[in-house]
């Protein structure tokens, strides 16, 4: 058998217990012993502990890597050990060929071949599929490590040895060999990506597959010409799809292509040679060889016939097939379409019109969606192309000359969308999820219409328009209606402000649908909010929708779309929704009384009351605020007051921060002073100016009349999350709604935030801190440099060096990394004034928070230490003590690249070692060649 080093096994060794085990070095573990470990690890009767099983965990990752694996991987690799045993003995081998082959010299290379062929065919010959993939991998990675220096042409070899091998069972059984043949071949491309080698050895190995891949394709042939056997055709379409993927181009495989095709009628391999065209229709060679492309296409249009077939008997899956390919090369050669459509060939400008209609047909598929029929939806992917392909043309003529081609089918579009997007008329068939899927299906349409929006310009909504007009005129079901106006809130952000010739007669026309349906109500209501900066600047049109919106917040099943409506009519248009005061106060009084209301339409209800009083003078937002708080402030005494028995205790808690929020959002919506689409006139703005001026005085007022509640709230709280975040969400809302203005009532928020619990250090916590920081630091008197100190005493005290609380609280390590990006870079000065230990703390932070594995927790850490390396040139003690860091530092960063983190995560590592090569060259050179000599560093 195959060994590195010697290692001698102790066979005696006990691991009953978790001491045992921690008191055994990796060399000392014998077979039995590794043995023991997997069959404890995988037994489903295992009574170990979660710290058992980490640490068994931890045992069997270091036995897999370690040199011992050359030769016990082969002892477990028999019949006579259990399924888990022989297949950790897979995994071992297979991880000892990829990562540490060079532990082998020549000879020793080629007894581990000889000895893996002949257990490969073992494996297949007694049907050990799982076992047999990862031999099939392992022979892949030693075939790939081989090329070409040791092994020239290895393809032709490896085709050979197991098609005309002596072997009993492949002389027996051919299509085996061919099998295994097929797994290599597939396994080859596939793992490419995988190897651990030099860049120019990856050079090498990819020059000689590629070199090599006419002996593959002559194979192909080969297995197609002799073998109808569909789990040997399956593998071959597999291994054919991995080479595309690879990168072979598709010219050499262009005499397949009727094979391919004609595939796709024989029942037992359509699946597989459909996902081997869709790899071909994705290939990246499409615009570099558009002649070949261009063939395909006639290929794919014959598609139509499958699918005709496939609907007929009633095969959905098979028609959904069948639509995919047509739309996924649809999707990816959306501009060879179009140059196709503008040749002067008109057999090509056939095509590409053929195809189109073809797609079309697909997306009017006859059926309700998804019950009757599952292929509609997928082709909303290629319209989006085709319109991006025709919007990003650079030159106006020809942008003009594509619209007048494509505009008939973008039309046309519009009104499959209104006819698929309908609601059913029964929806009783439908079960949840289908409900589900139909109301992502209805997003999907809402998402494509703002296609057509942004292609054909002002016509989307005309066509809608017209539509409409006949819906209303022709009394056509709400349904239609309905799903027109769903249609027309896709386009509101397309639609001009200045626009006066057809949304006009669209809002003309609401008063006449069909509103015998909730759900065309909705619908409608939802469109107002959509066009909310539009109707601002149509007075007349506005007017004529505030009271739709108004009646329907008493009803239940509207006050939703509702709010959410009148929300943004009141936000984009306070000055003049404001005349409605006496009109919606009432309404909104009553729904906020009513305790079956959901909180989140409550909370709307809040904000728009909020904006409408904060166009008004400080005596009329008082007396209205007096009756909305008042109720509010006594509910949340009474929940204060009630005994914590377990029954009520969650849904207190719920009601508090339900009334916390509530305070926030009116604080919000009162102060605000957005821009108004409104054009007042002089005098109206004159008095408006008044009223915002006295604004902030009257919300100090309020939070100076809430803070002994706010402290009571605390009092039972301060250690809780949801509340503790709801309490701070006013804080810091309070802070940038009046800004400057709240001065006057700052050391009660800073009261209030001293007396949060120890533990808490949320999202809203810090955005308290850093909104505080950003207006007063430069004060001071204020003392708003200790808010900073404070934070960063926080979470030294939770942190406290330990790198396991930093993996379990990511959510908190990014939230305060992102924190310490902003102040850092916009409050230096704060920064400077920190003492050493802060500094020190962030180096620590840095040192551990590098290795995470979460990644955009990750990101934000790293973001940080680029940050902070460039901030320590503006600092000495910071880049003091990054002379005496910089060292583990970099050790930390280039483990990580070299295998400590996940692949996907090297990429974002990177930066800051750019930011100490370009800051600090000197240092960072003496840094990494400290690393380098050690021969072992990053990994052996």
């Amino acid at each position: 058998m195959l060994m590195a080093s010697p290692t001698t096994f102790n066979s005696s060794t006990s691991i009953a217990n978790g001491n045992d085990l921690k008191n055994l070095s990796i060399a000392e573990y014998s077979v039995e012993d590794i043995e023991r470990i997997i069959n404890d690890f995988y037994s489903p009767t295992s009574q170990l502990t979660v710290p058992q099983r980490q640490q068994l965990n931890n045992i069997l990752e270091c036995l897999q890597y370690s040199p011992l694996a050359w030769d016990f991987s082969w002892k477990l690799l028999t019949t006579t050990k259990s399924p888990s045993v022989q297949f950790f003995g897979a995994v071992a081998l297979c991880n000892k060929i990829s990562k540490h082959l060079s532990e082998l010299d020549d000879n020793q290379i080629q007894q581990l071949f000889q000895e893996l062929i002949q257990r490969l065919i073992f494996y297949i010959s007694i049907n050990s599929k799982q076992i047999t993939i990862k031999l099939v991998v392992a022979l892949g990675h030693l075939i790939l490590n081989m090329m070409p220096d040791k092994w020239k042409n290895g393809i032709t070899a490896i085709i050979t040895l197991f098609t005309q091998s002596d072997n009993e069972f492949l002389v027996k059984h051919p299509e085996k060999g061919h099998l295994i043949v097929l797994n290599i071949l597939t396994i080859l491309p596939e793992e490419f990506s995988r190897i651990v080698v030099s860049k120019t050895q990856r050079a090498s190995i990819r020059a000689e597959l590629e070199s090599q891949f006419p002996t593959v394709l002559s194979y192909i042939q080969f297995i197609i010409a002799t073998y109808n056997q569909a789990d040997v055709l399956g593998k071959m379409f597999s291994c054919l799809s991995k080479w595309l993927e690879f990168g072979i181009s598709i010219v050499k495989v262009e005499s397949l292509f009727d094979y391919l095709f004609n595939s796709l009628n024989n029942e037992s391999i359509f699946d597989d040679a459909s996902d081997c065209i869709i790899v071909l229709f994705t290939s990246p060679d499409a615009l570099k060889y558009p002649t070949v492309f261009t063939r395909l296409l006639p290929y794919v249009l014959q598609l139509e016939t499958i699918l005709d077939q496939a609907l007929m008997v009633g095969d959905k899956e098979k028609a959904e097939c069948i639509t995919k390919l047509i739309t996924q090369f649809g999707e990816n050669l959306a501009q060879l379409i179009i140059q196709m459509a503008i040749t002067p060939n008109q057999q090509l400008q056939t095509l590409s019109h053929r195809f189109c209609c073809l797609v079309m047909k697909c997306t009017d598929m006859k059926g309700q969606y998804p019950v009757e029929e599952t292929c509609s939806e997928l082709t909303f992917s290629f319209w989006y192309a085709l319109q991006e392909e025709v919007t990003s043309t650079d030159e106006d003529e020809k942008q003009m000359i594509l619209l007048e081609i494509f505009r008939p089918y973008f039309e046309r579009l519009i009104e499959v969308l209104i006819c698929k997007g309908q609601l059913p008329e029964n929806d009783g068939t439908f079960t949840s999820e289908d409900k589900e899927t139909f109301r992502c299906y209805r997003v999907d349409i809402s998402d494509t219409m703002m296609c057509m929006h942004n292609v054909l310009g002002n016509r989307a909504i005309e066509v809608l328009a017209n539509h409409l007009l006949i819906a209303v005129e022709q009394n056509q079901s709400w349904q239609r209606q309905e799903s027109i106006i769903q249609l027309v809130g896709a386009g509101s952000e397309y639609v001009p402000l200045d626009e006066n010739q057809v949304l006009p007669r669209i809002f003309s026309l609401l008063p006449k649908l069909n509103f015998c349906n909730s759900s065309i109500i909705n619908a409608t209501l939802m469109v107002l909010g959509q066009y909310s900066s539009w109707l601002g600047h149509h007075l007349e049109t506005l007017q004529n929708c505030v009271h739709l919106c108004i009646n329907a917040l008493s009803n239940p099943e509207l006050i939703q779309s509702a709010s959410i409506a009148l929300k943004e009519l009141t936000m984009e248009n306070r000055m003049h929704m404001s005349k409605y005061l006496n009109d919606i106060f009432p309404i909104i009084k009553n729904v906020l009384e009513n305790v079956h209301v959901q909180p989140n339409d409550r909370i709307r209800c809040v904000a728009i009351i909020g904006y409408i009083l904060s166009a008004y003078p400080s005596k009329i937002v008082i007396d209205h605020l007096n009756i909305l708080l008042a109720p509010e402030v006594n509910k949340l005494l009474a929940y204060l007051s009630e005994a914590g028995t377990d029954q009520n205790v969650v849904l207190r808690k719920q009601n508090i921060c339900t009334t916390l929020s509530f305070i926030s959002v009116l604080i919000t919506a009162i102060g605000y002073c957005g821009d108004q689409s409104d054009s007042e006139e002089s005098e109206q703005q004159e008095k408006a100016n008044e009223a915002v001026s006295e604004i902030p005085e009257v919300l100090c007022c309020v939070l100076r009349d809430l803070d002994p509640i706010l402290h009571m709230v605390l009092k039972q709280y301060a250690d809780d999350n949801e509340v503790t975040e709801k309490l701070c969400e006013i804080l810091s809302r309070t802070v940038t709604t009046l800004r400057e203005s709240s001065s006057p009532i700052l050391n009660t928020l800073l009261q209030l935030l001293q007396n949060i619990g120890p533990n808490i250090l949320h999202l809203q916590f810090l955005n308290f801190v850093r909104n505080t920081l950003l207006l007063f630091s430069q004060d001071t008197e204020k003392q708003t440099f200790n808010l900073f100190l404070a934070v960063l005493q926080r979470f030294g005290c939770l942190f406290n060096g330990d790198t396991q609380w930093l993996k379990n609280h990511v959510d908190i390590v990014e939230d305060f990394a992102n924190f310490l990006i902003q102040v850092i870079k916009k409050l230096p000065h704060v920064v400077h004034h920190c003492p050493n230990e802060a500094f020190i703390l962030l180096f620590q932070f840095v040192k551990s928070g590098l290795q995470l594995h979460e990644q955009t927790t990750l990101r934000s850490v790293i973001m940080f230490t680029s940050n902070y390396i460039e901030y320590t040139k503006s600092n000495q003690r910071a880049a003091d003590l990054l002379q005496q860091n910089g060292l583990e530092i970099v050790q930390i960063l280039l483990k990580c690249i070299g295998g400590a983190s996940p692949r996907h995560l090297v990429d974002t590592l990177s930066l800051p070692l750019f930011s100490l090569s370009k800051l600090y060259i000197d240092w960072t050179s003496t840094w990494v060649q400290q690393c380098l000599n050690d021969p072992n560093f990053p990994t052996p």
